[in-house]
């Protein structure tokens, strides 16, 4: 199923962007074994990033079944449905998480989140990107999609909003 573009046509969707600290590439079936050696090592810790019942990473995942996610996130990526990231060292040698910039989903007729944001963020840091402040990596990739991205507001359940904060923020307004 397609979805409809989550930015505008008009809208030049950075392919790179270069911080202090690191890097984002897009994310695709190049970054297959760093990703996958990535996922592996951090499951316990990156786990429930997308939400407190998403157990993402599953324990017996796959190489293949990571490489065809891999592949999915390329395509989204090319349909500007959704933009995955490698989130790299500087010199873009070291794998050190990766960046989810997605819709809001919602099964809700009136998810009232869908008004408050335009798009939702979600990151996480492998092993290796324990070298870097999640708080500073945070207010960094905040400040990128506020003044290069075309949304009013972007949402970071999870790390902006708790997970409480974000299941209550869904029900309409009264």
């Amino acid at each position: 199923m397609t979805l409809p573009a989550l930015v505008p046509d008009d809208f030049s969707v950075p392919r790179q962007f270069q911080a202090a600290g690191f890097q984002l590439q897009v994310l695709s079936p190049a970054h297959a074994e760093a990703d996958f050696d990535a996922v592996r090592t951090s499951a316990d810790r990156i786990r429930h990033v997308f939400g407190p019942h998403n157990g993402w990473p599953a324990a017996d995942l796959g190489f293949e079944e990571n490489l065809a996610d891999l592949n999915r996130h390329a395509g989204e990526f090319e349909r500007r449905e959704a933009f995955a990231y490698a989130l790299l060292d500087p010199g873009g040698t070291a794998y050190l998480g990766c960046l989810y910039l997605k819709r809001i989903k919602s099964r809700l007729e009136d998810d009232r989140r869908k008004r408050l944001f335009q798009a939702q963020a979600f990151f996480w840091l492998s092993e290796a990107g324990l070298v870097l402040d999640a708080e500073a990596v945070l207010a960094c990739l905040a400040r990128w999609l506020q003044q290069d991205w075309p949304f009013a507001a972007v949402a970071f359940p999870g790390r902006v909003q708790s997970w409480a904060t974000w299941e209550a923020m869904a029900a309409p307004a009264a």
